[in-house]
């Protein structure tokens, strides 16, 4: 298939998704598109290492998954103190977002845990961020669930951003052209120091998605005694309402996510002087429910705890030298498959509009 990064619609609006008939394996579908945007690729190849299957395993924090109980009193807080305590946060994640957008180059590995329909599943991939000002990024999951692998891969190269799924066997590919919405930015005389192109795809999109959709607070925590700065959030009414709009009943989907915690070093590793400012947890929990502690307890009387969905880290970050634009090239191998052009949807996202003669003028 010849593919036309300035044709503005896909090629077949036809196009349909959907998964196996196995309910789990559809939830951990559901979970992969929720909570990855990036929801990401790059072959191993393009990180010049080896698999990250072969290597040592991230610090695990079980208890981290255990939220506090939901029917404890929180503190009372004035309309004042939540609109500083949102600026707080959102003033914070800006400044990761700029971190990845604009900051020096790294690699890490990436683990993703998930649960769902009672049962836990892992997945293992790499994420590679140039920084710079470039656009560049590679991002990539994997889940065996011991029947097949789902996979979820995204790439730029600051001009197209690229998306595949496979999910049961079923391959689906999208494109934004980054490259336009960040010149339509100029045209409208934008001059941001984090451009549209950055907030498409990978970890950014998705903090981007979080400032956006959540009330948000700041807490503090560590892992392996190194101190984090952690952005808690929770679903804005104004969402749950319109995400609840799209169901019969009203309500959200059980594995919508309803409240994040973003775990961020608040310095850099000691060992390599490296990583502050970056993510290194993302955790993403249900509504609170009822655990009853046995078949004759009251579910209405059982203390209610949110439910982990995921749980998201990046682990061994290290810097690396910018590697050649070449290695973010998205080299089809699916050319039966239709992608979709998602680049209106984020016009719509960015509010950029320009008249057509200015569009003509890009291509």
């Amino acid at each position: 298939m010849k593919i036309d990064r300035h044709d503005p619609d896909p090629p077949n609006r036809l196009v349909k998704h959907c998964f196996t008939t196995k309910a789990w394996r559809r939830s951990i579908g559901c979970v992969l598109a929720m909570l990855l945007i990036v929801s990401s690729s790059a072959a191993q190849s393009s990180l010049g290492q080896q698999s990250p299957w072969a290597t040592e395993s991230p610090p695990s924090l079980e208890a981290d998954l255990r939220p506090p109980r939901e029917d404890a009193v929180p503190e009372p807080r004035s309309e004042q103190q939540r609109v500083n305590d949102q600026q707080r946060a959102a003033a914070l994640i800006d400044q990761v977002i700029d971190r990845l957008a604009n900051g020096a180059a790294f690699d890490c590995k990436v683990r993703q845990r998930v649960r769902t329909a009672g049962r836990e599943v892992l997945g293992v991939g790499t994420y590679l961020q140039v920084g710079g000002g470039s656009g560049q990024f590679s991002f990539q999951i994997e889940m065996h669930d011991g029947d097949g692998k789902h996979r979820l891969q995204q790439i730029s190269d600051g001009r197209l951003a690229w998306t595949r799924t496979q999910i049961a066997g079923v391959v689906s590919l999208s494109r934004v052209d980054v490259g336009w919405l960040d010149e339509g930015a100029r045209t409208l005389r934008r001059n941001d120091r984090i451009k549209p192109s950055m907030m498409v795809g990978g970890p950014s999109e998705m903090l981007d998605s979080i400032r956006r959709d959540y009330d948000l607070k700041l807490g503090k925590s560590s892992l392996s005694g190194r101190p984090l700065l952690v952005v808690i959030g929770t679903l804005k009414q104004s969402r749950r309402d319109q995400i609840g709009a799209f169901s019969h009943d009203g309500v959200l989907p059980p594995l919508f996510p309803t409240r994040v915690n973003v775990a961020i070093a608040q310095d850099d590793d000691p060992e390599i002087d490296f990583g502050k400012g970056l993510p290194v947890r993302i955790e993403h929990f249900s509504d609170p429910i009822a655990e009853p502690r046995d078949a004759q307890q009251d579910a209405a009387q059982a203390p209610k705890r949110r439910q982990m969905i995921s749980l998201l880290e990046f682990y061994s970050i290290r810097p690396v030298a910018p590697p050649p634009i070449q290695r973010f090239r998205f080299e089809n191998q699916d050319t039966e498959i239709d992608f979709v052009n998602e680049t209106g949807r984020y016009e719509n996202r960015f509010n950029i509009r320009v008249s057509a003669k200015e569009r003509q003028r890009y291509r």
